[in-house]
């Protein structure tokens, strides 16, 4: 009897042991860096070079930063995925802007954004030491453009696409496409940070200073100057 009370204790034991060492740490902070290409765009040479060749998304405690830098070049955008709030800072050489995004904006932005019907698939990967699983992305206008998307479920972000038009997908996104400004930028995650590091700059707030501005006026300015460079 003994011997049969030992056996069951021991059991339970190695079950307790193994659900505890299996059990995964949550992610809910951290940066994400990204190559950025576009592809449509490498005969225009001078535009090319200068569009960022790489991206940083920070987030944490369900606030996202999407920063697009390079030079003298610098847009950030704020998007709170507990709020469904967003805001926005753009600067271009001595001139700073920021937008801070209406209920009524925000819906604008959504319906401006191309449609697209996505389709899951069982295709799995790693990405940036993620599990990832894909996704086709199809447009309702044009079945000729067909995005790839890879996503993970390894990240706690409530929401996480409720800003793009890739709102179906349950994960982050670590490889996918977008249109902005006339532009197609193509977006594939190469490292993971795990704490989002504050200790240069806070990264979810925006800059002081800049001019408040609509985001029609924003959405014109950016227009403007990548018309500039066509």
């Amino acid at each position: 009897m003994l011997v049969k009370h030992s056996s069951v204790f021991i059991g339970i034991c190695i079950l307790l042991l193994c659900s505890c060492t299996s059990k995964k740490e949550v992610i809910n902070e951290g940066t994400i860096i990204y190559s950025a290409d576009y592809p449509n765009h490498k005969k225009n040479i001078f535009l090319y070079n200068i569009l960022p060749k790489e991206i940083e998304i920070s987030f944490k405690n369900g606030i996202v930063r999407n920063d697009i830098s390079r030079g003298n070049f610098q847009n950030i955008l704020l998007f709170d995925c507990n709020k469904k709030q967003m805001d926005i800072y753009f600067q271009y050489g001595e001139e700073a802007f920021k937008t801070k995004l209406s209920p009524n904006e925000i819906q604008k932005m959504l319906n401006d954004q191309t449609k697209y019907d996505i389709r899951f698939t069982d295709e799995t990967d790693t990405l940036a030491g993620f599990n990832v699983k894909k996704a086709l992305a199809v447009s309702k206008k044009d079945q000729k453009d067909v995005i790839t998307l890879w996503y993970t479920e390894e990240i706690e972000l409530k929401n996480p696409n409720w800003y793009n038009t890739f709102k179906e997908v349950p994960g982050v996104l670590l490889a996918y496409s977008v249109d902005r400004f006339g532009i197609r930028m193509d977006y594939k995650a190469t490292k993971f940070i795990p704490k989002a590091d504050e200790s240069k700059k806070p990264l979810f707030t925006l800059p002081a200073k800049g001019t408040s501005i609509s985001y029609d006026e924003y959405n014109q300015k950016m227009n403007n100057l990548f018309a500039t460079f066509e």
